[in-house]
Order: C-alpha cells, then sequence, then structure tokens
C-alpha cells in the first residue's frame, strides 16, 4: 500500500510520552476485540462518498494540549499526513485538559454535520466518546489509541501493542547495561495503572530476554504533567542505574534532564523515550538531551491512523471492535537514529534485529501484557527489583 511506503521512513523522524497512551487507563480485563454489549456490524462495503462530495472532512479532538513532544504531537502528525495522502480537509482541536469540556466540544462537532470522520486519542476520552456516540449514531468516530469495553457499532478503536514495542526497548536497555559492565535498568512511570504498567512488563521482559538476572528499578510520578517530580524520581534512581526508560508523558521531560544534570558531572545516564522519536523532537531545542537519549519505543500513530481512514474510504472498516496493532503489524516499532548509531554498539544492535524478527516469525513470544493482572503484573516487577 502506498501509504504504508511513503510513511516508513518519515514516522521515525517524525516527534511522537505525553504517553498519554503511555497514560492508558484501561480496564485490565479488556483484552480487545468485540464488544459482546454492543453487536458489531460486519464490515462496510463499498467505497465512502464524503459528504460534501468532493473529499474527507475529518477533526481530530485531542483530550489534552500540543506541544509534548512525544503522543500528541505525534497524532496531530497523522493529520498531515492524512491531508498530504489523501487529499482530505483536516482540523485539529486541543481540548484542554479540563475533562468537563470534552463532552461539549464532541457534542458541537457532531452537530457540526460536516465531519465524515471524528478522531479522537487514548483511553481517558473513551466514557465521552462512548456517550456520544451513543446520542449521534450517524456519526463516524475512530479511537487512534484505545480499547473500550463496549464499543459502539459506529466507532472503530485500535492500540498499539505498547508491551511489544517495551519489549525491544528492554532488549535495548540489557545491551547498554551490558555494554556498560552493569546489572540493573531503571523506569519512571507515570502511573501505577495497568496500561503504565504494559510498558514496565514489557521492558522487563525484553530485558530478561537478553540477560534473565537483570535488575529494574522503577518509580511513578503520580502524574502526567509534572516534569520537576520525574527528575526528582530519576535523579534518585540515577544514583544506582545508568539508563532509565521513561513511559510518563511529558513528565518524562524530567528524566531527560536528570540525565544531563549526571552527565554534567562527569557521570554519564542514558535514557529510552516513548512513543515517539524523542531524540530526533528534540535534537534542536535540547541536543544535550537528545544526545543521551539511546532509542525511543514508537508508536507508528501516523502509520496506522493515515492507513485506518484510508480503509475508511475504501469501505473496510470493521465498526464496532477494537484491534491490536504490534511489530507483525508495523504498529510499534524503535527509533534507530544518529544517537541509536552512537550509543549502541553495532554487535548489540545487530542482536536486537535478529531477535525483532524473531518475534514477528512467532520464534520469540513476548508476554501479553494486555489484560494481565495486578497480581501477576506485582509479581514480575517484584521479582526484577534490585
Amino acid at each position: 500500500m502506498k501509504v504504508w511506503k511513503s510513511l516508513i521512513a518519515l514516522t521515525l523522524a517524525v516527534t511522537m510520552g505525553l504517553g498519554l497512551a503511555a497514560c492508558s487507563t484501561r480496564d485490565p480485563a479488556q483484552t480487545g476485540g468485540t464488544s459482546s454489549a454492543t453487536p458489531a456490524p460486519t464490515a462496510q462495503t463499498g467505497s465512502y462518498t464524503p459528504k460534501n462530495g468532493e473529499s474527507l472532512n475529518l477533526v481530530l479532538l485531542v483530550p489534552g494540549l500540543l506541544g509534548d513532544k512525544s503522543f500528541f504531537d505525534a497524532t496531530n502528525s497523522a493529520m498531515d499526513l492524512i491531508q498530504s495522502e489523501l487529499g482530505a480537509q483536516v482540523k485539529t482541536v486541543e481540548m484542554g485538559t479540563d475533562q468537563t469540556k470534552w463532552y461539549p466540544t464532541f457534542v458541537d462537532y457532531c452537530e457540526d454535520g460536516s465531519y465524515d470522520l471524528i478522531l479522537t486519542v487514548s483511553d481517558s476520552v473513551n466514557d465521552t466518546l462512548i456517550q456520544v456516540a451513543e446520542e449521534f449514531p450517524e456519526q463516524l468516530f475512530i479511537n487512534v489509541d484505545a480499547t473500550m469495553t463496549d464499543v459502539p457499532d459506529n466507532v472503530y478503536a485500535m492500540l498499539a501493542k505498547m508491551g511489544e514495542m517495551s519489549f525491544l526497548s528492554g532488549m535495548v536497555a540489557a545491551k547498554k547495561a551490558e555494554e556498560l559492565g552493569v546489572n540493573q535498568i531503571g523506569f519512571v512511570g507515570g502511573l501505577d495503572i495497568p496500561g503504565i504498567n504494559e510498558f514496565l512488563i514489557g521492558y522487563i521482559d525484553g530485558a530478561q530476554h537478553v540477560n534473565p538476572d537483570i535488575k529494574v528499578a522503577y518509580s511513578y510520578v503520580g502524574s502526567f504533567t509534572d516534569p520537576s517530580k520525574a527528575k526528582e524520581n530519576a535523579l534518585i534512581m540515577y544514583q544506582d542505574t545508568q539508563i532509565i526508560y521513561t513511559a510518563a508523558g511529558a513528565s518524562g521531560l524530567g528524566v531527560f534532564d536528570a540525565a544531563k544534570e549526571f552527565t554534567a558531572k562527569g557521570e554519564p545516564r542514558f535514557a529510552i523515550g516513548v512513543d515517539t522519536d524523542q531524540a530526533m523532537s528534540l535534537k534542536d531545542s535540547d541536543p544535550e538531551a537528545a544526545s543521551l537519549i539511546i532509542t525511543s519505543s514508537i508508536k507508528n500513530i501516523p502509520q496506522y491512523t493515515c492507513d485506518a481512514v484510508e480503509r475508511f474510504l475504501n469501505g473496510e472498516i470493521p465498526w464496532g471492535t477494537n484491534e491490536m496493532l504490534g511489530l507483525k503489524e508495523n504498529g510499534v516499532t524503535i527509533a534507530k537514529n544518529e544517537f541509536y548509531e552512537k550509543l549502541l554498539s553495532q554487535e548489540s544492535r545487530d542482536y536486537v534485529d535478529a531477535e525483532w524478527q524473531k518475534v514477528i516469525s512467532g520464534e520469540v513470544t513476548p508476554l501479553d501484557t494486555v489484560g494481565m493482572s495486578t497480581e501477576e503484573v506485582e509479581q514480575i516487577r517484584q521479582a526484577a527489583k534490585p
């Protein structure tokens, strides 16, 4: 498909946590698939004709603010790709962090009646989306990074497999630790919730795939918008740990600041970003931070969102369902940029590539982090704790 081919190179260079994907809050019992409460229709048949008879008209309603150099910015970049690749009219609306404003904003755009698709992003908006979808059954919606327990017939939800992309980052961290001669790595999350713990467990799984005895320290910020607190957590962790993976949204920027502070004292510390290629997004504005980010776990949101809209045009969306996108589906990846090549040896990069292909072929099977119970999470993270 031409969209995929043209987007592969671009996504790795695009900014992309506020990991509001990293701030997934879905129920542990949610495992994707079709809702039992709302029977899903079969995939629509035939191509779609835009309401205005000419070009597709889309709006993205962001449950937050742009400028995070991460998740929301990456989602917004999908709109640019949709416009350039599919000739659509696009608009992005920042709904802000006040959740009381989300519902009336959705209603306004539904009542407008001119939008072929309303896009939104993250589990945080699920309750609002379900309510609005039921009130406006003729309006079609796509949530580009979420799972939903009860998927309305006019909604399609996609979710990147955070565990699989974190598995890759865990391997990278373990190989870097091996090169540094240490046996411990770290993780700073936004909140101690199922969605964030998917990142942690995938990270532990990948690291232990390289070194079964490696230790993984972890902490939580308590917020996705508090980089100062994240920096405090990272400064403590960096005393005994040289590599930290952050899945904390905008808070994660504080981890990079902590790495810079240690490195400035002659004690190099490294980080792994999330959701987008954070090193490249910071390369111009904060080159010192960028130079310490080994890689980033990336959700290919621009790619798979643009592809979903193309599928919509072709009548291929199975409304009323969730879809999980992993390595095999090219839904997730890691950043392979100049910093990755500089900070990780060729031998280690070759190892990661080889194991990556084994995951795609099925020879290596990462832990299924979706729907993992609280007890399972606790057992795994405690067993790996220093």
